[in-house]
């Protein structure tokens, strides 16, 4: 009775040209079978690596024989390379063909493993190809691990940036100089305003073309490559370590060290849950209940000719309900009653402007011990790789002491950047300041939703109260208070009365406030809002 045998033909994408074309393979399986007076009972092949046998085509092979037993002798096969390319899995398939009833032949590497000094050949056969891999492997870990010593990203470029190569023909990466480049710039800069929380900023850059998932935008923000840098993972006795890299920065780091500032937790005005936020509730998570206490919620209820009617609500069940737009316009109401005089913002301007002017020659004095500091690190680094260079130091010694120095030279730059940051233009913030506090009403109404929130949360920290259709609040900023508390001592009429907002502010006893808006932040120190009364009482 002839021998059935089923043929098996691989290749892999690198091996195309290199004498193993699945036709060529074919072609010198079919010829043997016919020669030997084998019968053939299938044919399959697969374009997969040799080193597991996770192969569509295997898997087949494997589920047609547990299908149909005792109906194949053989499975043929060019060269035991095109089995498997590793020992240990190609020996754990040889089991399973044997228990099935089936040899394993390779028709131009042909063993008899009956014979036991023939084991010795397979196991040569199988090791050799696994061996090749191996190196290949090495070289290919080590030519990427040289490249990123050399300051390339390989591999898949990061968004922003485009896959290009050099005038040396070596792969580096480059700014994309579209849309995407825009928007992670974008993402980086409105992070550093302390404005957004990172779901908040990802979706609002998603509608605008940043398809990004949430651990996708995490990782976006920390990863240093848009500060110019490449990372080296830690290798045998080699740490890892961040080099500087020579493609082009998309973020500068002053900008980078303040998002990874809020990302660990370092400023307080970081938004510490995402409000969804609608144009026809800037109020909600501000108003608070007047029954519970709780803050209410907001909605759009459908009337009955399928118009959509907004409304704050309590979630509460003290059914509290308030018509959005009569609550709005309340607001803008109360808003445009406050009204500072002229004397008063001239006191808090003197204030600020002394105080910042302090602040700023403090910065300057630590900044320059900074820079010092900095100098004699690198010039640690700079006489270790002289007394290596001189023998007297091992290179391993010597990556020891500079990753370790550049790690300290790192951590100066980021405090170094803050310090810069501190640096305060004095006149332009307080005049932009000053106008804000003369005009919040004003302010307010030109400002889109989200600054509308902050402007309310800069003022009412810990909410408002409407009832009766009235506004009432059970706190307000310490500095707002204290400029409209003094607005009768510094105005040129002694019979001006107080406003209505003047007179509510008054009731409760201010804890202060840490503003959330740029255009805020000039009247945010608590301390400053101790020294209003001193300067004061002195003036008066």
């Amino acid at each position: 009775m002839a021998k059935r045998a089923i043929l098996y033909t691989r290749v892999s994408t690198d091996e195309q040209n290199n004498g193993y074309s699945p036709l060529d393979q074919k072609d010198k399986l079919y010829n043997y079978c016919e020669m030997n007076k084998i019968e053939v009972v299938g044919f399959y092949h697969d374009d997969e690596s040799g080193k597991t046998f996770n192969r569509p085509e295997w898997k087949n092979i494997i589920t047609f024989l547990k299908k149909n037993k005792n109906s194949v002798d053989y499975i043929c096969f060019l060269k035991w390379d095109r089995f498997s390319r590793s020992a240990e899995k190609a020996y754990e398939e040889l089991s399973i063909l044997k228990k099935l009833g089936v040899e394993a032949v390779a028709i131009e590497q042909k063993l008899d493993l009956e014979i036991p000094e023939q084991k010795l050949m397979l196991a040569i056969y199988l090791t050799t190809p696994e061996i090749d891999n191996d190196r290949r492997s090495l070289n290919i870990f080590h030519g990427i691990r040289k490249g990123k010593k050399q300051g390339r990203w390989l591999g898949a470029c990061p968004r922003g940036y485009k896959n290009t190569r050099n005038e040396l023909n070596r792969p580096v990466i480059t700014p994309e100089g579209g849309l995407q480049e825009k928007l992670v710039v974008r993402a980086f800069n409105d992070f550093s305003t302390g404005n957004y929380s990172i779901e908040s900023l990802r979706l609002k850059l998603y509608k605008e073309g940043l398809k990004c998932n949430r651990n996708s935008f995490w990782m976006l923000l920390r990863n240093r490559v848009y500060i110019g840098q490449i990372f080296i993972p830690a290798y045998k006795d080699e740490p890892e370590e961040w080099i500087q890299g020579i493609h082009l920065p998309l973020i500068s780091e002053n900008v980078f060290y303040k998002v990874q500032d809020i990302i660990e937790g370092r400023k307080k005005h970081l938004p510490s849950s995402l409000k969804t936020i609608r144009d026809e509730f800037p109020l909600r998570g501000i108003l608070i209940c007047p029954q519970c206490g709780k803050y209410l919620t907001a909605s759009c209820s459908k009337g009955k000719m399928g118009v959509r009617y907004p409304y704050y609500h309590c979630t509460n069940f003290c059914k509290e309900r308030k018509k959005a737009e009569v609550v709005n316009n309340a607001l803008e109401g109360m808003l445009e009653t406050i009204k500072p005089s002229e004397g008063a913002l001239k006191i808090f301007s003197k204030i600020v402007n002394d105080k910042i002017t302090q602040n700023n020659q403090t910065n300057k004095i630590e900044g320059g011990k900074i820079n010092t500091e900095i100098s004699k690190l690198k010039k640690r680094i700079e006489n270790a790789k002289n007394l290596m260079l001189d023998g007297e130091i091992e290179v391993s010694e010597f990556k020891t002491i500079r990753i370790s120095t550049e790690d300290k030279i790192k951590q100066l730059s980021i405090e170094l950047n803050r310090n810069q940051d501190g640096l305060i233009n004095i006149k332009s913030n307080i005049t932009e300041a000053s106008m804000v506090i003369s005009n919040l009403a004003k302010a307010y109404k030109q400002s889109n939703t989200s600054i509308k929130r902050q402007i309310l949360s800069s003022i009412f920290s810990s909410g408002l109260i409407f009832e009766e259709k009235n506004y009432r609040t059970l706190k307000i900023n310490e500095v707002i208070a204290k400029i409209l508390r003094n607005t009768n001592a510094c105005d040129d009429s002694p019979k001006k009365k107080h406003t209505r907002f003047g007179v509510l502010s008054l009731r409760v006893i201010p804890k202060g406030f840490e503003p959330l808006t740029h255009r805020l932040e000039i009247c945010c120190s608590i301390q400053l809002s101790y020294e209003t009364i001193d300067i004061q009482k002195k003036r008066q």
